[in-house]
């Protein structure tokens, strides 16, 4: 039996007792039910990787670099999309993976780039089937909201999320002749990890709810949409030198008003935040390319996959149960120790005016 199955059968017996008058046993089997099937193994079925071909965004490195060389091991007619097809990685990998991995340029913000993506597929995948298409490319910006300009969430809402939508759309009339599936990767960092930086936050929600939708629609066409949430992973787009020059460009062309009421010994602290923030992330992404790799090869992939060890996957849950009142003190220990120096002004002049008002 499948884990949807025991679901539906744990559920079953749980509205059985309660419509017996046993509430509070009813709550316990529930919850005793979700943490057993948590624990409960996904038996995996491996496809047929003849006659299928792959497109996977952002191979330059990480992630997407290291899936494309798993589906190639397994077989899979592999076309691996870069921002840049001559950069070390890139270069790398289409001399490792000769034959049947194709490296090509795409800039999933420009739309005759993906454009030109689909008709190259479409010229080089012969008898084959585009299978599936793995919205891997991304970008992270970590700063404060007052000091990211609209361009830095432009950027990447225009990544992360438009690129999504841009690819997906451009590459559906293939994958739902070959009733394949979309595999959309949205990083979970942000909420349930350390406080959500607001241009990153917004992009992961968006992405999902986008799959979300997608996933309904494309089931009349036997289409699958899976997402894959990854927590903190060290992969290059969060290296510390890349967040730090981020936050330093951006600190730079901040109006002096607003860098006046922060204060360089708080941007300071935040920068320094963000370097113990990222020591938290976890060196082996192994375990994310297993679960992307199962979102594509998999018979009965999950709809949704998070990439988290299991003490993270325990905060999250506590997380997201708890009022938001106490989310918010929980996150608020994260947050950089020295007060903006508005913040502190504003502190001692209160406290003056208070003495003034008492005489």
């Amino acid at each position: 039996m499948d884990r949807a199955r025991l679901a539906v059968a744990a559920v079953v017996v749980g509205l059985a007792l309660w419509w017996s008058g046993q509430g509070g046993v009813a709550a316990i089997w529930l919850l005793g039910s979700l943490g057993a099937l948590a624990l409960y193994p996904h038996k995996i079925v491996r496809v047929d990787p003849s006659g299928k071909a792959v497109f996977i965004t952002g191979c330059d490195s990480g992630f997407g670099n290291s899936l494309a060389r798993r589906l190639f091991a397994r077989g899979y007619l592999v076309f691996a999309g870069c921002l840049n097809p001559e950069c070390t990685g890139a270069q790398k990998l289409k001399a490792d993976c000769t034959g049947k991995l194709h490296v090509l340029s795409v800039d999933v913000t420009d739309e005759w780039q993906v454009r030109g993506a689909v008709k190259y597929v479409k010229e080089n995948i012969g008898d084959h089937g585009l299978w599936a298409v793995v919205n891997n490319a991304g970008v992270a910006i970590f700063t404060e909201i007052e000091w990211c300009s609209v361009l830095q969430f432009q950027r990447i809402l225009d990544v992360n999320v438009l690129g999504v939508v841009r690819v997906t759309k451009a590459f559906l009339p293939l994958i739902r002749t070959a009733q394949g599936r979309v595999v959309n990767v949205a990083s979970l960092a942000g909420r349930y990890t350390f406080p959500a930086f607001a241009a990153y936050s917004m992009s992961k929600r968006a992405c999902i709810a986008f799959s979300d939708a997608l996933r309904l629609e494309m089931k009349k066409f036997h289409v699958k949409v899976v997402t894959i949430e990854p927590t903190l992973y060290k992969t290059p787009i969060s290296e510390k030198n890349v967040l730090e020059q981020q936050n330093r460009k951006s600190w730079s062309e901040t109006p002096p008003e607003i860098k006046e009421a922060y204060g360089d010994e708080y941007f300071d602290a935040f920068i320094h935040n963000i370097d113990n923030q990222m020591k938290r992330a976890i060196p082996n992404t192994t375990y994310v390319i297993d679960l992307m790799e199962n979102a594509v090869t998999d018979v009965n992939p999950q709809a949704r996959y998070v990439a988290a060890t299991p003490a993270g996957k325990i905060r999250a849950a506590i997380l997201s149960f708890l009022p938001q009142t106490i989310t918010d003190i929980i996150f608020e220990k994260t947050t950089p120790k020295c007060l903006p120096r508005q913040s502190t002004s504003s502190s001692v002049s209160s406290a003056s005016d208070n003495d003034v008002n008492s005489n």
